[in-house]
């Protein structure tokens, strides 16, 4: 992979290199071109791992050997770090150009005006959904589209189920309470623990929750879309969990959560099950060493409406500042359309949003890969329509949800009040 070479840099893309350090962030402020010239001058930023690294400079080299003229220059970073610096740097008028977001700060960068409409731009949207270009949309506008599609699912490890001398459910019919029996017979039956316990903070999960009681996180004007009921029976369920031995004690729940997913229990085979994103599952594999199955998450039977939903992956956006609106476009849709984009990204950023890429790179795709394809084809039919756009100040709520889960775990709240804390606290950030 190529890196930056500061010397070579316009001044443009001298303020946003921050991004590979944060003692360099708070330099970026003092800086600002809110120019719009066509120079051909295209600073590009994403976040990811070393592979994710490696394969975006092969397409960015592919796209310029296509477009003479345009240069990209490439600020690729870790997911924290990403965001630390991006805030910074949009905070100093010096937007890159083009860079990936997530659904969680869509909406805040929109806001803050860093954003440029996408129907100012020549991209070729005809081969993807409505539903998942309106993922990217607010107030009628496209300001980001998705890179592709992932669902969350429940993974499972089923030689240890074997082990502990169970069968697979049926993941078609099951409930909560079913989950709640089988995890626990699992921890009972066997070596290893039924489920980690590291995901019931996270908010996604809990949004399937919720959409299966016809509720949802957020409402599409930006406030919570859940009752306080709802969240409490949620708490309820994980302290039942903890109290049937179906996940560890609080403390290992804070290690397995802490150790991050290549050393959580699933990964290391000392746990059974975990809620994961599909397009995960590659990588737990490869560290466990071993194959997994993907389940529906329980309670779609006897859902009010299905909580499960296909999640933008992460979408490619346009600053509002772009030094060349026409090459930025070009770029975008080389990301999304072409056979050379999609032939070395595959499934690591969803199931491509362009479905006639998506039906062309299925024969190729990694095996494990193939397994949350296969799954995703399985359960669209019965989906319903995904979540809005998440309100501003929702990037802080992953923190929330861990701080009072931990809390809950170790009995210094109930979860009455673990509900109301968190309704009362994410309230406050998002206004």
């Amino acid at each position: 992979m190529k890196s930056n070479n500061p010397s070579g840099l316009s001044r443009r893309t001298l303020a946003k290199a921050g991004i590979f350090g944060a003692a360099a962030a708070p330099l970026l402020a003092a800086c600002g071109d809110d120019s719009n010239e066509g120079d051909g001058d295209l600073d590009f930023w994403w976040w990811g791992s070393e592979p994710r690294h490696e394969y975006t400079q092969q397409i960015i080299d592919a796209f310029l050997a296509k477009n003479e003229g345009i240069t990209i220059k490439p600020s690729p970073a870790d997911f924290s770090g990403y965001w630390d610096a991006l805030n910074v740097s949009v905070s100093g008028n010096n937007t890159p150009d083009v860079m990936q977001q997530d659904e969680k700060y869509l909406r805040d960068y929109a806001d803050k005006n860093a954003l440029l409409p996408l129907e100012e731009l020549d991209i070729d949207l005809s081969e993807v959904e409505e539903s998942i270009i309106q993922s990217g949309q607010l107030d009628g506008k496209t300001y980001g589209i998705a890179t592709g599609v992932n669902a969350i699912a429940l993974l499972v490890n089923p030689a240890l189920v074997e082990a502990a001398g169970l069968t697979i459910p049926d993941d078609t019919t099951w409930t909560w309470a079913d989950f709640v029996r089988f995890t626990s017979d699992l921890s009972s039956g066997g070596d290893a623990i039924g489920n980690s316990g590291v995901s019931f903070n996270n908010e996604s999960l809990f949004n399937v929750f919720a959409r299966q009681k016809g509720e949802s996180l957020y409402t599409p004007e930006g406030g919570l879309g859940f009752s306080e009921a709802t969240m409490t029976e949620w708490w309820q369920m994980v302290i039942e969990l903890r109290d049937a031995g179906a996940t560890p004690a609080a403390s290992k729940v804070v290690e397995g959560y802490a150790a991050g997913q290549d050393q959580a229990p699933l990964a290391t085979g000392t746990g059974v099950t975990e809620f994961y994103w599909t397009n995960q599952i590659g990588a737990i594999q490869s560290v466990l060493d071993s194959e997994l199955l993907l389940l529906r998450v329980p309670g779609e039977s006897e859902a009010a409406q299905p909580g499960m939903f296909l999640k933008s992956a992460m979408f490619w956006s346009v600053a509002r500042t772009t030094s060349d609106k026409e090459a930025a476009g070009k770029f975008v849709d080389f990301l999304l359309n072409s056979d050379e984009s999609l032939d070395l990204t595959l499934g690591d950023k969803g199931l491509p949003s362009n479905l006639a890429q998506r039906e062309r790179i299925l024969p190729n795709l990694p095996a494990d890969q193939q397994i949350g394809a296969d799954f995703i084809a399985a359960i669209t039919p019965g989906l319903s329509e995904p979540p809005p756009v998440p309100p501003v100040g929702a990037g802080a709520v992953g923190d929330i949800m861990l701080g009072l889960y931990e809390s809950l775990l170790f009995d210094q709240t109930t979860p009455e009040e673990t509900a109301a804390l968190f309704i009362e606290q994410v309230s406050a950030e998002i206004g």
